[in-house]
């Protein structure tokens, strides 16, 4: 059986560098899966942009880490905006888990009217998809609504105890870091070790991205535009062919 590898670009939508960037990873790269975040101002768009790529699969990146939200959050907001504190709460074991749920289901109801129709699967901003208490009602969240789900398994998470309806064998978030440490070895290297795993399917996060004002902004800027010059390497494709894997999105699991 030839292993299906998700090459997924997640942040689509959080400014339009960053759009432009999945879009070219996608025509002249490997990217034929993204996420998008449905409270970043770029959102439409990203969505206006996917819909003339019939070939580029959306699913929807989870937030609760970032911009506002679409649902009161109280104990997650200050002065109205999410942000990284979400791990402090997490830590006192203060997580307001029905607040949490009641904003999954608006930001899954916002991509479905942004989008116009449901997620190829559900991923998380900064993986929260994963906090253990939450990750429950993650899984039963999305085997309701019949998406995939990406599962990080850094042994947090006993996802064996769960049933999740669709989800790879293995997630990578190796593909990611300093300029000097991004490269096509590294992309090969992950490929070779989930061979080695026996793994009939592989998900590797990405961010790809040209350069704007908005991006600068943020701590992780340069290193996506060497992302972006590696996943759109006509060798890189070439040589993912060679080692046997199938280039996909969540919807061919």
């Amino acid at each position: 059986m030839t292993p299906l590898l998700i090459v997924n670009a997640d942040d689509f939508g959080l400014c339009k560098s960053v759009n432009y960037g999945i879009v070219e990873a996608h025509h002249h790269g490997i990217v034929l899966s993204t996420t998008a975040m449905v409270n970043m101002p770029d959102v439409h768009h990203a969505a206006k942009l996917a819909a003339d790529l019939p070939t580029l699969t959306v699913g929807m990146h989870f937030v609760l880490t970032a911009g506002m939200p679409f649902t009161p959050m109280p104990s997650l907001v200050r002065q109205g905006i999410l942000g990284k504190w979400l791990w402090e709460i997490e830590k006192r074991g203060q997580l307001p888990i029905e607040e949490i749920v009641q904003e999954l289901h608006f930001q899954y109801d916002q991509f479905c009217e942004i989008f116009g129709h449901p997620p190829s699967h559900i991923d998380g901003h900064h993986h929260v998809q994963m906090i253990p208490t939450l990750f429950p009602r993650i899984v039963e969240f999305a085997n309701k609504k019949g998406v995939a789900l990406r599962v990080v398994r850094d042994g947090n998470i006993d996802d064996k105890t769960t049933h999740i309806a669709r989800t790879t064998d293995y997630f990578s978030a190796e593909f990611y870091g300093e300029p000097h440490s991004i490269s096509e070895s590294l992309f090969l290297n992950i490929l070779d070790t989930a061979k080695q795993r026996g793994d009939s399917s592989l998900e590797i996060m990405c961010h790809p991205a040209f350069l704007g004002k908005e991006l600068l902004k943020s701590r992780y800027a340069y290193p996506r535009l060497k992302e972006l010059e590696i996943l759109t390497s006509k060798r890189l494709k070439e040589t993912i062919t060679e080692k046997g894997f199938l280039l996909g999105s969540y919807l061919d699991l």
